[in-house]
């Protein structure tokens, strides 16, 4: 079994996407059967032209102030988010698919691959079989969520890409549900694969937190917020929640947000910029992946108002450095949390601050949601999630599905 991976995601400052390719695909190698082969594309070039687009990102898209498919400005390109710029980026990915087809078709022509996966939603047109990974449909339910040129390119490449694929992978039984309604799929024709938690996420020492702590200009104790800033995290509800508490409340546990500047963000930015960051809220930015244990491990509380996930990595990851998550109810977050945590529906603004408060007032209420965390978390690894995709590539190609080992 010779199976091809599109690695592009993977490369650059790592989100969520960028995360499931580089360990679900480290994992298949490092538990392959001698007749298991995995090639990764387009290679060296590639790469560097993704990471070449990491540099430019930032002037090519102004962060918070991009076109939203519900939102768009007419003094700076046609009504349908048209400008200079979205042509280059359109030119450069249709650039791009034809290398990457290319590539396949020679693989193909060649035998030497039997199965292609993508990772990240479309698959590009090849003669070689193909399975897809879906992490979450918010493009097509959500469209005021994402920008114009976004939701216009998955809309043009969505429906190619399911006629193209024999099989799809996503991350949670909700998202699973969504792409038989919303899709039109079976659900025999999806494969559920969990992500897993990192090796290196786990409590650490208060010694080595100190350092990071010290490193960032943070204190211990705060409430932490791991995600990208985009409307669906839900965070401007939570900032101006978060600044509704007592000032004692807020000095002792500040609210720090983790993650990088997405789209539509010019609410969330006003509002940090006008209350927030005078009130105490701090944002890291993008941090590196190494410091991410101290800043769970040293948190009060993981604090995650999400309105859509595909499946939610900070609170796993929270847990499994045996910290306390207060999540919201979204369908992926409760699934895949089954229990353990504090839940707090989307928009009770009301009852994300008296969770706050609880968490302020009560630290045994916290160290309660601690007890357990890291035995649940240690649930999700990538050697479950690189045995789920094996069923999954039996399934596309007709193989017999092979057996789970017991534990």
């Amino acid at each position: 079994m010779r199976i091809a991976w599109n690695i592009l995601p993977s490369v650059g400052p790592r989100s969520g996407v960028g995360w499931y390719t580089a360990a679900t695909l480290d994992a298949l190698k490092a538990s392959a059967g001698p007749e298991e082969h995995y090639l990764e594309f387009p290679g060296t070039a590639g790469q560097l032209l993704r990471k070449w687009w990491f540099v430019i990102r930032p002037w090519m898209i102004k962060p918070g102030k991009a076109k939203t498919a519900q939102a768009t400005s007419g003094n700076t390109g046609s009504e349908s988010g048209e400008t200079w710029k979205s042509k280059v980026l359109g030119w450069a990915r249709t650039r791009q698919e034809s290398y990457l087809s290319g590539m396949l078709d020679r693989w193909h022509n060649l035998g030497l691959v039997d199965l292609y996966h993508e990772p990240n939603f479309l698959p590009v047109p090849t003669q070689v079989p193909t399975v897809t990974t879906f992490h979450d449909l918010s493009s097509l339910s959500h469209p005021e969520w994402h920008p114009v040129d976004r939701v216009r390119v998955f809309e043009k490449r969505a429906k190619g890409g399911l006629e193209r694929s024999s099989h799809f992978f996503t991350l949670s039984n909700a998202v699973r549900e969504e792409m038989v309604s919303v899709l039109g799929l079976k659900r025999e024709q999806i494969t559920i694969t969990p992500m897993g938690v990192r090796p290196h996420l786990k409590p650490i020492e208060a010694q080595e937190q100190q350092s990071v702590l010290t490193r960032l200009g943070l204190p211990r104790g705060s409430f932490l917020h791991v995600g990208t800033l985009e409307p669906r995290k839900n965070l401007l509800m939570l900032a101006k929640t978060w600044c509704d508490l007592p000032a004692e409340h807020r000095s002792r546990h500040p609210l720090v947000l983790v993650g990088g500047w997405g789209w539509r963000c010019d609410d969330l930015r006003e509002f940090l910029h006008t209350t927030g960051f005078s009130k105490g809220i701090r944002h890291l930015g993008y941090v590196d992946d190494a410091d991410l244990p101290a800043l769970y491990s040293s948190a009060h509380a993981l604090l995650f108002p999400t309105k859509y996930e595909g499946f939610g990595m900070p609170p796993i990851e929270m847990m499994a450095c045996g910290g306390a998550v207060i999540a919201s109810t979204a369908p992926a977050v409760r699934e895949v949390l089954d229990g353990q945590g504090h839940l707090v529906e989307i928009e009770d603004q009301d009852g994300w601050r008296s969770a706050m408060l609880k968490a302020c007032l009560h630290p045994e209420w916290i160290g309660q949601l601690r007890t357990g965390a890291t035995q649940w978390a240690s649930r999700y690894t990538w050697s479950e999630t690189a045995r789920t995709t094996r069923e999954g590539y039996a399934r596309a190609l007709g193989f017999p599905v092979p057996m789970k080992r017991a534990a």
